[in-house]
């Protein structure tokens, strides 16, 4: 077993949310095919993810974070795995450090935070993508509720559908990006910014 595979299994015995195997694949071979500089990761939780993606390519990566308990453990992990140096964590609210990084860019933008909270966040994403970069949004089809029609079990969930349905479709209508949704996991939406 290795230590990313030590890490899920951590994950998953303590219910911390983090990519299932099929993301991690497919993030990992966008790794290797693009091979970003700069990553920028919405929402890292014990760097799981980061993790992943850092173990097949070069890049440095800015992480977004506010649960301090798992950002201990992401350094941690980081630290064990030999990876401190290539990670700047940002401790905070997403949407409230977001406009922070303006002027930056970014190879690649994995967006894993609240969901809810997702279109609310795009405005100031979208920027922060490099002309040939690809930005990747995770759990945007939600259990089959967003676009599936499957039944929303609890209200808690409604508002979490609602603005998934909306993310989706302000990507979807956006003439300036490429926009596609892969049945990867709990739904991928990959996007990349159009040629003029």
């Amino acid at each position: 077993m290795t230590y990313l595979d030590e890490m899920e299994h951590f994950a998953r015995q303590n219910n911390i949310p983090v990519i299932v195997p099929a993301t991690r694949e497919y993030l990992q071979n966008l790794c290797r095919t693009k091979k970003p500089k700069t990553i920028l990761e919405i929402g890292m939780a014990i760097g799981y993810s980061a993790s992943c993606m850092l173990s097949v390519c070069d890049a440095n990566i800015v992480e977004l974070e506010a649960s301090l308990p798992n950002i201990e453990l992401a350094r941690k992990n980081f630290d064990k795995l030999g990876y401190t140096n290539r990670v700047n964590i940002i401790v905070g609210d997403c949407v409230l450090e977001l406009p922070k990084l303006r002027g930056q860019q970014f190879d690649l933008i994995f967006l894993d935070g609240p969901k809810g909270r997702y279109l609310e966040m795009l405005p100031d994403i979208l920027p922060l993508l490099s002309p040939d970069g690809v930005f990747v949004s995770d759990n945007v089809l939600f259990r089959g509720m967003v676009r599936d029609g499957a039944p929303i079990p609890f209200p808690r969930f409604e508002h979490t559908v609602e603005q998934l349905r909306e993310f989706l479709n302000t990507l979807e209508q956006d003439p300036d990006i490429n926009t596609e949704i892969l049945h990867i996991g709990d739904g991928l939406a990959v996007v990349t910014k159009r040629k003029n």
